[in-house]
């Protein structure tokens, strides 16, 4: 068949049942590449071998259009629900809708972390309804090697992840629902002794800025370690001596107010200012190269001899606010006081007691701190003096 436009067309007319049926045309194709005049002739020899058989070919051809929009249109949408429920592109969705809102601020970062550090990296954009235990317990495996907490981390930031994904019926089936945590969780009751506390102290005495008073505010304040290493100049008051953490950084409701001794505040005013942070390497971002300071200190830490003559053993910074707890109700610190310079709810504070018990303990924080910081220093000077008579 020519067309107005000159172009040619090979095509197959016919009639299903007889004469008394209608005419029909099938367009097997264009003249050129493909399509010569003798494969089209063998093309139309089979069509009518279709028609001979009661199969209607035109049927059949518009059956197998219909079949090829179908499975296109289902490509189409497989790619773009694979392209939403990519990994990668499914965890900024997870910490967007899941994460900033229904976690706290501090648990929030974390769970960012995580994904950015350990498992983006992993998955890439690997649909998640694809992912497979056996490759979760090969990642979980390889993180372990690194750091236990570090693997039950990242268990538990997946298995918050298909939870969600699971109730939000993304996926069908939960690939973390078997598998085990890699690793437990060791409870920690280190609490330094005197002799170890001082040794700490006066080791961060001569520790370059920023570890070395990082270390000792955390030794007077007894607050966390991300409260004190992302402390901003703003958030001091050097005229009522306190320290204001915000409530994004605490893991409580309401910011804490944390009293400043003038050992603080000194320790405070000795430091350099350069940026918004009070301790910082680079002007930009708080301290956060945590690892490899506590390695540089600890290496100090060994050349400086304990009383008893004995080993540092192995601690870590989070053991400093433990050490101050312990050392508060050995100075006679009521239990409630204690919790609230540790801004801890526990015990004496918790459930409706601390529901309607809305007293801060400003005063008694005070002189809690006031009597630890004194206690501290007392233990520092001692242990200068054992040293300098072992000398």
């Amino acid at each position: 068949m020519a067309m107005a436009s000159g172009a040619k067309s090979y095509i197959v007319q016919y009639r299903i049942s007889g004469t008394s049926s209608p005419t029909r045309r099938v367009t097997i194709g264009r003249h050129g590449a493909p399509w010569t005049p003798d494969q089209a002739r063998e093309r139309a020899a089979d069509l009518l071998e279709q028609v001979r058989k009661k199969i209607d070919p035109f049927d059949a051809a518009r059956a197998r259009v219909e079949a090829a929009r179908v499975a296109k249109q289902k490509a189409e949408d497989t790619k773009k629900s694979e392209e939403l429920l990519g990994f990668s592109t499914y965890a900024d969705q997870f910490v967007a809708r899941y994460a900033r809102i229904r976690q706290k601020p501090r648990t929030a970062r974390e769970t960012a972390r995580i994904l950015e550090r350990d498992l983006k990296p992993y998955f890439g954009n690997k649909p998640i309804m694809l992912v497979t235990p056996s490759e979760i317990l090969k990642l979980i495996d390889s993180i372990h090697d690194r750091s236990g907490s570090a693997a039950l981390k990242a268990y538990r930031t997946l298995s918050t992840l298909f939870g969600w994904a699971g109730s939000r019926h993304d996926i069908a089936d939960n690939p973390m629902r078997n598998l085990k945590p890699p690793y437990v969780q060791p409870s920690r009751d280190r609490v330094l002794d005197d002799s170890e506390l001082a040794a700490v102290w006066q080791t961060a005495s001569v520790a370059p800025y920023p570890y070395g008073p990082l270390v000792q505010l955390l030794i007077l304040t007894g607050q966390r370690l991300e409260e004190v290493a992302q402390m901003t100049w703003e958030e001091i008051d050097v005229v009522h001596r306190v320290w204001t953490v915000p409530s994004s950084r605490t893991k409580m409701e309401n910011p804490s107010i944390v009293p400043l001794t003038n050992p603080a505040i000194s320790l405070i005013e000795r430091i350099p200012r350069l940026g918004r942070h009070v301790f910082t390497t680079n002007g930009k971002v708080p301290f956060s190269g945590f690892s490899k300071a506590k390695d540089r200190f600890d290496s100090t830490l060994k050349a400086h001899p304990l009383r008893n003559g004995a080993d540092m053993l192995p601690w870590r910074l989070h053991d400093l606010r433990r050490t101050l707890a312990t050392g508060l109700q050995r100075l006679g610190v009521r239990l409630e006081v204690t919790e609230a310079v540790l801004n801890h709810v526990s015990g004496s504070r918790a459930g409706i007691v601390g529901i309607y018990q809305r007293y801060n303990y400003a005063s008694e924080k005070r002189a809690a701190l006031e009597a630890w910081a004194t206690e501290v220093l007392r233990l520092a000077a001692a242990d200068t003096a054992t040293s300098a008579s072992a000398h």
